[in-house]
């Protein structure tokens, strides 16, 4: 029963990823690689390889969040997950929590669902989503390549209609009371989703990696989202500043 529950499991995973795998429709190819232990289905010649290397070869956010000591029950919620690379490192540290994966480029979520389903990482999660400060539907602006994409700023010509939802809404749909970790990395969209956070939503969150970026939010600041995070208990600092972008780390304060 066991074998044949897991194989459903694979198939209903895996279901709605075969555009992932149509290789005739894209100038890219689809590659299969074995990296630091994991199978990770990537796009050749993209933005993936570099984001590759820096999750796995460079592990940029683990390593740059030193706070954040990962335990095996943890449940983390990884918004703009791209192709799934933070959320594998995650999943395998907490094998035994549950790790959200966001994303909302239906192409890179063919891919993120790809790599769940490769490692056989029953506790990752894909989430065809965008979030922002209210539900609905939104459109995602497309960047040049398969990175970078946003619902904050037109990019290109090109773009595609995603379901939108509130971080407090989707932890109440998922059950979650309380989340170790969150690691925004969603173009711009990072400001009106932690801006409208209630108080009670974001006090269920022990710790937060943001990367903002104030050139895909126009109307939004740094220092005002570092007041908002204050206000609501968390202790932050900023690291890797530069120009309009960076990187808030968001711990809550000892009671």
């Amino acid at each position: 029963m066991g074998f044949r529950k897991s194989l459903r499991r694979l198939k209903k995973r895996t279901s709605n990823a075969l555009d992932a795998l149509r290789l005739d429709e894209t100038s890219y190819r689809l590659d299969i690689r074995e990296i630091a232990g994991f199978k990770v289905a990537l796009r050749q010649g993209t933005a993936d390889e570099s984001v590759v290397d820096e999750s796995f070869d460079q592990d940029i956010f683990f390593s740059g969040v030193p706070e954040y000591l990962s335990r095996e029950d943890d449940v983390v919620i990884d918004v703009g997950a791209h192709i799934g690379t933070f959320s594998l490192l995650a999943a395998r540290r907490s094998p035994r929590g549950t790790v959200h994966a966001i994303e909302a480029s239906r192409e890179s979520y063919n891919y993120l669902t790809v790599n769940a389903a490769l490692n056989g990482l029953g506790n990752l999660k894909p989430h065809l989503l965008a979030l922002s400060n209210s539900q609905g539907t939104v459109t995602l602006h497309h960047d040049s390549g398969n990175w970078g994409h946003s619902i904050m700023k037109r990019l290109s010509a090109k773009g595609e209609q995603v379901k939108a939802d509130t971080l407090g809404h989707f932890m109440e749909e998922n059950g979650i009371e309380r989340c170790s970790f969150v690691k925004f990395n969603c173009e711009g969209a990072e400001f009106p989703i932690l801006m409208n956070a209630a108080d009670d939503d974001l006090a269920k969150i022990d710790m937060m990696l943001i990367l903002y970026h104030e050139d895909l939010a126009e109307g939004f600041k740094a220092d005002r989202l570092i007041d908002r995070l204050t206000s609501a208990g968390f202790a932050t600092k900023v690291r890797k500043q530069e120009k309009l972008r960076g990187w808030i780390i968001a711990q809550r304060k000892a009671a």
